[in-house]
């Protein structure tokens, strides 16, 4: 008895295998032709399927594309202290225009006064310091001098030397000129001049204030190089060139255009999938601000592809598919990839290299899609 249970139980197992083996068949097989659909005579007839190859065009387009206002590094001024001190005085606020060698703060503190003292001090004893080497030179020529002496005298010109030289270094950090200081224009206090000319993007601190050495008081923007930075796609990437020209507006004013340049496309793609073209204002706006967003139009320089009327492609997610004809009746949905659009036709850059000639599917591939999806849900 327990023999035939036994064989029983190995009859069942090798029974459960076959059938395992056999829907796995099945699967694999149903997933083969999930990208393949028979139409019947009827569906044939309705749909009046247009087969063809890939033709020849002039591709070039307008890409619209959204950006802001960028700004190089060295076009964004940080204005500081280096020696530390009390902000006296200041009149500036964000979108205030600047001159060049325009006075916009005035800062007091007594180590301004300190450093000058200090400079004035060691530039008097470089002075005795040299007195007292010609001295030692005199002497030694006539050999009434100690040789040490001179030694000593040169030594001390040397350092004293070094010492003025830096201590002035310091008078210009804070905007001094060791060479006009005199012990009848010490003052406690220093007047900080833009560098350049521009606005006013960030006022950091208020009157009244000690300002670290290390703490930015403003930040000024030289809107000489200001530029566009326009996001793209990856898919556009290949298409942008350095010279396209591009057309930008703003969106408290879409009315006004303003003519710009490619001037540099990062090839850098992001975790997001995109790149930045930098572009070059033909003629600058007023009042730009970097971070403000943007809307460009891009034209893309023109050029020979292959292409296929638009409604030959569909797109499912992020791919884009033709159908192509198998047989009298039976049609394969195949990936491409696509490139620029126009006038009712995409560029095939890839996907079709080994498809029989003549076919193409040219029209109705969404109909085709709907027929496809039909079937696969029964």
């Amino acid at each position: 008895m327990n023999t035939k249970i036994f064989y029983s139980l190995i009859l069942s197992l090798l029974t459960v295998a076959c059938q395992s083996v056999s829907n796995t068949d099945i699967t694999k097989e149903d997933k083969q032709q999930a990208d393949e659909i028979n139409l019947n005579p009827e569906q044939l007839k309705t749909l009046s399927l247009q087969m063809g190859d890939v033709s020849l065009a002039v591709m070039g387009t307008t890409l619209r594309v959204q950006g802001k206002v960028d700004l190089p590094p060295q076009n964004l001024i940080s204005v500081n202290f280096p020696l530390g001190g009390y902000l006296k005085q200041t009149k500036l606020i964000p979108g205030m225009k600047v001159s060049k060698g325009e006075v916009i703060a005035t800062i007091e503190d007594q180590g301004i006064v300190q450093l000058q003292q200090d400079y004035l001090s060691t530039r008097s004893k470089l002075e005795l310091a040299n007195m007292e080497l010609s001295r030692q030179r005199t002497m030694a020529e006539a050999n009434a001098g100690v040789a040490r002496n001179l030694q000593q005298a040169e030594a001390e010109v040397r350092l004293q030397s070094i010492t003025v030289r830096s201590l002035g270094e310091k008078l210009k950090l804070i905007g001094i000129d060791p060479l006009t200081l005199n012990e009848g224009n010490i003052s406690g206090q220093v007047q900080l001049r833009s560098t350049i000319n521009g606005y006013v993007s960030k006022v950091h601190v208020n009157t009244g204030k000690f300002i670290q050495p290390t703490e930015t008081m403003f930040e000024l923007i030289d809107p000489d190089d200001i530029h566009a930075a326009l996001t793209l796609f990856e898919k556009d990437l290949p298409y942008v060139q350095k010279g396209d020209d591009v057309q930008i507006h703003f969106h408290d004013n879409r009315s006004a255009v303003f003519p710009a340049e490619v001037i540099l496309v990062n090839r850098d793609v992001d975790d997001d999938r995109t790149a930045i073209a930098h572009c070059h204002f033909k003629r600058h706006p007023q009042n730009l601000l970097p971070g403000m967003y943007i809307e460009a139009d891009i034209t893309v320089k023109n050029a020979e592809a292959s292409v296929l009327p638009d409604e030959a492609i569909v797109r499912i997610g992020n791919a884009q598919h033709v159908f192509i004809r198998k047989d009298s009746a039976k049609f394969q949905m195949i990936p491409v990839k696509t490139g620029l659009s126009k006038d009712g036709r995409t560029e095939i850059v890839s996907g079709l290299e080994s498809v029989t000639k003549g076919s193409v599917v040219l029209n109705n591939a969404y109909k085709l899609l709907g027929i496809l999806k039909n079937s696969e849900e029964e």
